[in-house]
């Protein structure tokens, strides 16, 4: 329900404004961040990125005075990997301030900023990402503590 809000709250600025801007970060690096000057008025911006591999993905958003009522949200593209089309995916939507944090597959993505600005100020986004473990690597770590455990419990009987 929240993510239908936010998606006609987009479109309804998408149509009103004046300023919107997008940004192709390619392949995501550990830590992407984008400080963003607006204008008075509304704001729609749109950052892109890939991911080779799955990954969580922590974001956040703040405005600076003169933005209001800002929110974000994350998208899968869809399979013809083009902006805004019927098929794209909505994965979350959050409001400027705090982090959030999903796990994400390999793929194409991308983040709208939306808000309004009463002058001319900044906002900030931060994305940072952090390799997801194989299922082999939790495998490996149980079996160390099985045996670390089967050697403690020898250990004991033996004294």
């Amino acid at each position: 329900m929240k993510l239908k809000i936010v998606a006609a709250t987009v479109a309804a600025f998408t149509a009103l404004s004046s300023q919107a801007a997008s940004w192709d970060w390619g392949t995501h690096d550990s830590f992407e961040s984008a400080s963003t000057a607006v204008a008075a008025g509304a704001v729609f911006d749109t950052y892109s990125f890939s991911l080779g591999t799955a990954s969580q993905v922590e974001s956040g958003v703040l405005g600076f005075g003169g933005i209001i009522g800002g929110a974000y949200s994350l998208y899968s593209y869809g399979a013809d990997n083009a902006f805004g089309t019927a098929d794209d995916v909505g994965i979350g939507a959050w409001t400027f301030g705090g982090t959030n944090t999903v796990t994400l597959g390999a793929g194409s993505y991308y983040y709208t900023v939306l808000g309004g600005a009463t002058k001319a100020t900044n906002y900030l986004i931060g994305s940072q990402v952090t390799a997801v473990p194989e299922p082999e690597t939790y495998a490996l770590l149980g079996a160390g503590l099985g045996i670390i455990g089967f050697v403690a419990s020898r250990r004991r009987r033996d004294f």
